[in-house]
């Protein structure tokens, strides 16, 4: 739980973790996954459980490793000097077999993801009580709730760089500790998801005398201060990920306050007017604070829909989309190697700048495209059936409680906003989805122990 937490903390605060020093300290103090693996095992077997369940999930990683690795093997890129300068050029002579056109970049993203996804999957392993991943998703929050309250404070204040004008920012949209507002807002719906869970893993305010004097006050406050920054930052698409949430979460609410009247043998009218008052007042007030952003933002999005209008087209993205599509058919099977996209899609990119001179683009601006722009359909498969292998267990549960489906819930809005975005291009956001996810997977199996026991 500690070393989860500190990857979240550290990742989030420097700078997402995207800066060179931040990934490299992110690998080595991550680099304690394995011996946290080995030992969740050794207490496995000395407890008497199967390790088939629990490694089932570790059977597509494995592949997915393997894959890269024979990768490095068969460079699909050779260098060579023009006038002074170093270029690279694409090998005619590739075999059907996985190649990589950058085999050290390769590595160190495999690096980085494995000890990403190898911390979270321990939290399957090592974690035995609900208190404590409930300690971890708390501190999570916490975390996101300083951060929130830091990036407002520097919002208003005007500064034009990170940490209060002390670091420049290459990216003029970033907010808190976050380079990119579309990163910030990622992380914040992950986090919104964490804090609507414990918000509705507690019971009706039970032991304490009315909602006013609970937990849960603290927690629609907290949930209020992180949704804010998500249109304050300016990021347009994480917001709408960030009312659909909020919305089912306000549809929850008022079934949950409906039902807990119902079984005090009291009217549902009063709390439920009070519930959908409080809704309207939290949002006119969430506009007021960000309205200025708010209004600049839907100005850009007319001004780029007049544009799209008179192009009779959609604009750059699905030039961008198509050039990277070509790309990846081109090696549909193993793709161009983990780490090349940046390098390989110049020989792809169709777009070129004012100037005329050609764009260059280190993202596809869609995470599931260069995911297959890079490993191909076989690494892409590998790489979901890390993800699929739990949801596949979770089937088999009898039912799944509000903590882990809000977190699950989360998880999903990051994966659909992944198709047009690239918030896994974030270390910070890729540690904060894997923790929820898995930590969901965890509570829900040991709520079915606890109900089977």
């Amino acid at each position: 739980m500690v070393h989860v937490i500190l990857l979240v903390v550290f990742s989030s605060w420097a700078f997402g973790g995207g800066a060179g020093w931040a990934k490299t300290a992110i690998c080595i103090s991550g680099s304690l996954a394995p011996l946290i693996t080995i030992a969740a095992l050794k207490d496995f077997r000395l407890g008497g459980h199967p390790l088939v369940k629990p490694l089932l999930p570790l059977l597509p990683l494995v592949g997915f490793n393997l894959l890269v690795l024979i990768s490095t093997f068969q460079p699909s890129l050779r260098t060579t000097v023009i006038e002074g300068g170093q270029v690279y050029l694409r090998c005619n002579n590739l075999s059907f077999w996985p190649s990589s056109a950058r085999p050290v970049l390769a590595l160190q993203a495999l690096w980085l993801f494995d000890v990403i996804a190898l911390s979270s999957y321990n939290l399957l392993l090592a974690i035995r009580h609900r208190s404590t991943l409930r300690g971890l998703l708390f501190a999570l929050a916490a975390n996101a709730l300083a951060l929130s309250v830091f990036g407002s404070l520097q919002k208003f204040a005007g500064a034009n760089g990170l940490f209060f004008n002390q670091v420049p920012s290459p990216n003029p949209s970033f907010f808190a500790s976050f380079i990119y507002h579309n990163h910030w807002g990622a992380f914040v719906v992950l986090m919104l998801a964490v804090s609507l869970g414990l918000l509705f893993s507690l019971r009706p305010w039970s032991g304490y005398r009315d909602f006013w004097h609970s937990p849960a006050l603290a927690s629609v406050m907290a949930i209020f201060f992180l949704a804010v920054t998500i249109p304050l930052s300016g990021s347009r698409s994480c917001s709408i990920l960030a009312v659909l949430l909020l919305t089912a979460a306000f549809i929850h609410g008022l079934r949950r306050v409906a039902l807990h009247q119902r079984e005090l043998g009291k009217s549902r009218r009063g709390p439920l007017t009070a519930l959908v008052l409080t809704i309207v007042l939290a949002a006119t007030i969430l506009f007021t604070l960000t309205r200025q952003t708010i209004e600049t933002r839907v100005a850009d999005t007319q001004q780029q829909l007049a544009v799209m209008r008179s192009e009779g087209s959609i604009g750059g993205r699905a030039q961008l989309y198509g050039d990277t599509w070509h790309m990846a058919c081109d090696r549909p099977w193993f793709g161009w190697g983990l780490g090349s996209y940046g390098t390989v899609f110049s020989f792809y990119n169709t777009q070129h700048a004012v100037d005329n001179l050609p764009q260059y683009y280190e993202d596809a601006h869609s995470d599931w495209l260069q995911l297959f722009a890079e490993t191909g359909a076989i690494g892409t498969i590998l790489l979901l059936g890390f993800l699929l292998v739990p949801v596949f267990q979770l089937r088999q549960l009898r039912q799944i409680t509000a903590l882990p489906r809000y977190l699950l819930g989360g998880c999903g809005l990051i994966l659909l906003y992944a198709g047009i975005e690239f918030p896994f291009g974030n270390p910070a956001v890729t540690i904060a989805f894997w923790t929820c996810f898995f930590a969901a997977v965890r509570w829900a199996q040991i709520d079915q122990r606890e109900h089977t026991g």
